[in-house]
């Protein structure tokens, strides 16, 4: 790609063209975001570093809507179909949503979206022809090479082509959701998305559920992301009937966790304005969510501590069954025995941080999160 100029929308789109041999990217609502983008690094001072990292990501996200586009158009009777309450974990990042969704993944009532899947929407195959397919093995090749050149990452944040992975993966295909602000120093995208309504992108969503659950249509979704937090007035205004898993924990541990771990993603952030950056998203997003549940009083949530969770984390899973009237089956039980055993804390290795090391203080995150933090007794 000799001259490709990654700011240039319309190379952007010809170079996921050329390298799938399709060409409908469905409607246009992505292309604002896109532009926003664009524009944000044309104005950056930062250009030259965060330009090709850019245009990796949008390449590899307008492949995304040409995969999605095509399972579509191939079965438009799949947008039809219903997606009837989807339990969704959320809570800010660091606060143990991974963990919990990965123990409630082993659970075959479930179904959720494995990363290689998500990464370009399909039909999801029977796990056995997993390994088999092509984009299963690109997806895990590139994860486990990531983490032999960044051997810190996957102690701060485990991520496997077959694991349960996040809703943002095939939410960013809006170019409309916190991954930008997480990957690239650009706070003029991070204006427009504080001001943006993200309905359209859950609503996409929601199709590209319908998609990849195609064989399994009366299994119940298992979804999570930290940053429906933010976004869960949207996320209820689509998926009205959700059961709503939100985890709680000190702010003090999160923020800096979340810094640690968005600097060592790729390093265009200087180290000291991370914590910023986190502590400014994610107060926020504590105050939306509050909204979001007083605005929508009828939707099933359970709270949970963070330290419960870390605790006991069988009982926890107990619990959340009991509050939604689901059935934990002797054999999901066990499995989630054995993944407790096979999974202990720190087996990627110690993940260790620092309000300091990001430029905030405790104290100034005691200060913003102060409201929540009494409200869910996290001190």
């Amino acid at each position: 790609m000799s001259g490709f100029d990654p700011t240039d929308a319309d190379a952007l789109h010809e170079e996921a063209i050329a390298r799938t041999g399709r060409s409908d990217f469905g409607d246009d609502g992505y292309r604002e975001g896109l532009g926003v983008l664009i524009d944000a690094i044309k104005a950056s001072p930062r250009r030259d570093r965060i330009a090709p990292r850019f245009g990796a990501m949008a390449i590899n996200l307008l492949v995304s809507r040409l995969a999605s586009q095509a399972g579509w158009n191939a079965h438009p009777e799949l947008l039809d179909d219903p997606v009837p309450a989807p339990l969704i974990i959320t809570g800010l990042p660091r606060s143990g949503t991974t963990i919990l969704h990965f123990l409630m993944s082993v659970d075959p009532q479930f179904q959720w979206t494995p990363r290689w899947v998500g990464e370009a929407p399909l039909i999801r195959p029977p796990r056995e022809e997993w390994e088999e397919h092509p984009q299963f093995r690109q997806v895990h090749d590139r994860l486990e090479a990531t983490f032999a050149a960044n051997p810190g990452l996957r102690a701060a944040h485990d991520m496997g082509a077959a694991l349960a992975d996040e809703c943002i993966t095939v939410m960013s295909q809006s170019f409309m959701t916190n991954t930008f602000n997480s990957t690239l120093p650009l706070p003029d995208y991070r204006r427009w998305w504080y001001e943006a309504d993200e309905e359209p992108s859950y609503r996409r969503y929601k199709d590209n559920l319908r998609l990849m659950g195609a064989r399994a249509r009366d299994r119940t979704w298992l979804l999570k992301n930290p940053s429906h937090s933010y976004g869960m007035d949207a996320m209820l205004r689509v998926f009205p009937d959700a059961r709503v898993v939100v985890l709680h924990r000190n702010p003090v541990e999160t923020i800096a966790s979340g810094a640690s771990l968005i600097w060592r993603n790729g390093q265009l952030f200087e180290k000291a304005e991370t914590g910023p950056i986190r502590l400014d998203i994610f107060a926020r997003a504590v105050e939306r969510m509050r909204e979001a549940r007083e605005r929508h009083p009828g939707v099933a949530v359970l709270d949970v501590h963070y330290r419960d969770l870390i605790a006991d984390k069988l009982g926890t899973v107990r619990r959340i069954y009991r509050h939604f009237g689901l059935t934990l089956g002797a054999e999901a039980e066990a499995a989630m025995q054995a993944f407790i055993g096979d999974n202990p804390q720190g087996k990627h290795g110690r993940h260790d941080y620092s309000s300091g090391e990001f430029g905030i203080t405790d104290d100034q995150v005691r200060e913003r999160f102060a409201d929540y933090i009494a409200r869910h007794d996290l001190a």
